[in-house]
């Protein structure tokens, strides 16, 4: 890949998402409702009358747990027959055509801010668990409920559930947005024809209700525009549990790798091989008086600052950090991001060869040094992660 075409990429990959921003209005008001996903179904069934089917939903590998799969070009119904009549009943459904839109407008191709921004949210910071996140939860009458969750491994969406439930009918129908990446793939209507009984539902609800009240782990705020975001800074240095600046060898535990090292020049180093990372600390010869240089993420299901991880794509993190304020080199290697390099705080973005790029973050500390964030990507994945203090010329 050329420079020009690299460059080109990441410029096709921040355009698309400020499309999809700007494209956004105000949050619908209201919880998404039975009636609403009830209407989506109804549309899905008529566009079936029109279309043709693409399989044998007769066939053994069409049955599944859901029903018969029958295929359209717009999508997959789940259905309790194997063929399309007027008395076929949906079990459920999945929509995979960007024209084919559901409840407030909701389509494939949607970006994850506009999905917060354009459906009803009472939590676009999602904090919850780093699985889960309660984006709303409205009780009503004799039980009933509606509610949206998140479901997440870290700041990777998978899915956004909105949900209708009510006891007396003993029905829980839900829309579900598919997410890859930071946008959505797929809608899929579920529990069209699923019944529950009533304690199923109030255990349901209890569980979302405590899950609410969850705020162990959050969104990274994101934006198109860089200028809108902070600047790498001290409080980021605190991450994962790990507090970078007052981290010793004993902040890790004893189930680590624990090597002395003589630097025949006077100097001694501890380096601390753990579970997915390393961490390397100036010392004396005995291993005393330790204080951290560096930090190394090896493993993908370790976060970091702003909980970048190893595999995030470019573009993800680089709408998590400031930028913006500076230039692209003539050469097209090299942008400043914000500040002056080499006087902390400041942000640079490396473009290498055109298959390695790298950011650069420093900051200045309260009393302390000077620490660096770097981050390489290797074909626009993120492949090393490293934190370390910046010696004093």
């Amino acid at each position: 890949m050329t420079k020009i075409m690299k460059m080109g990429l990441i410029l096709l990959m921040l355009a698309a998402l400020l499309a999809a921003g700007c494209a956004a209005a105000e949050t619908a008001a209201g919880p998404i409702t039975a009636e609403e996903i009830g209407e989506t179904v109804a549309q899905i069934r008529a566009l079936a009358d029109q279309s043709v089917l693409l399989n044998d939903p007769a066939s053994p590998d069409a049955l599944s747990e859901d029903g018969y799969a029958l295929q359209f070009d717009f999508g997959v119904i789940y259905a309790d027959r194997p063929a399309w009549t007027a008395e076929t009943v949906i079990n459920a459904a999945v929509i995979m055509d960007s024209d084919v839109a559901g409840p407030r407008g909701a389509a494939i191709d949607w970006e994850m801010n506009r999905v917060l921004k354009d459906l009803p949210c009472d939590n676009p910071e999602m904090y919850g668990t780093r699985q889960e996140a309660v984006l709303y939860l409205q009780g009503e009458a004799e039980g009933a409920f509606r509610y949206a969750l998140a479901e997440r491994d870290g700041q990777r969406i998978s899915a956004v559930e909105y949900g209708a439930a009510d006891p007396e009918t003993g029905r829980k129908v839900s829309l579900v947005l598919g997410i890859s990446g930071d946008g959505v793939n797929s809608l899929r209507l579920e529990g069209l024809e699923e019944q529950y009984t009533a304690e199923q539902l109030a255990e349901q609800y209890k569980e979302l209700e405590e899950l609410k009240g969850r705020y162990a782990y959050a969104r990274v705020p994101r934006s198109l525009n860089g200028a809108e975001l902070e600047m790498f800074q001290e409080a980021d240095l605190d991450f994962s549990a790990l507090s970078f600046l007052t981290a010793v060898p004993e902040t890790f535990g004893d189930n680590v790798e624990d090597v002395l090292m003589d630097n025949e020049d006077g100097t001694w180093l501890r380096r601390i091989d753990g579970d997915g990372f390393e961490a390397v600390f100036s010392c004396d010869s005995e291993g005393k008086q330790a204080r951290i240089l560096s930090y190394e993420i090896l493993s993908p299901e370790l976060e970091g600052p702003r909980c970048v991880r190893l595999g995030d794509l470019f573009h993800e993190d680089f709408t998590r950090f400031r930028s913006g304020e500076g230039s692209l080199s003539e050469d097209g290697t090299k942008e400043v991001l914000y500040g002056t390099e080499g006087t902390a705080p400041w942000g640079t973005a490396e473009y290498g060869d055109g298959t390695e790029m790298t950011l650069r973050y420093v900051t200045a500390t309260l009393g302390g040094p000077d620490v660096e964030l770097i981050l390489r990507y290797r074909d626009t994945a993120l492949a090393e992660i490293i934190l370390h203090t910046v010696e004093e010329e």
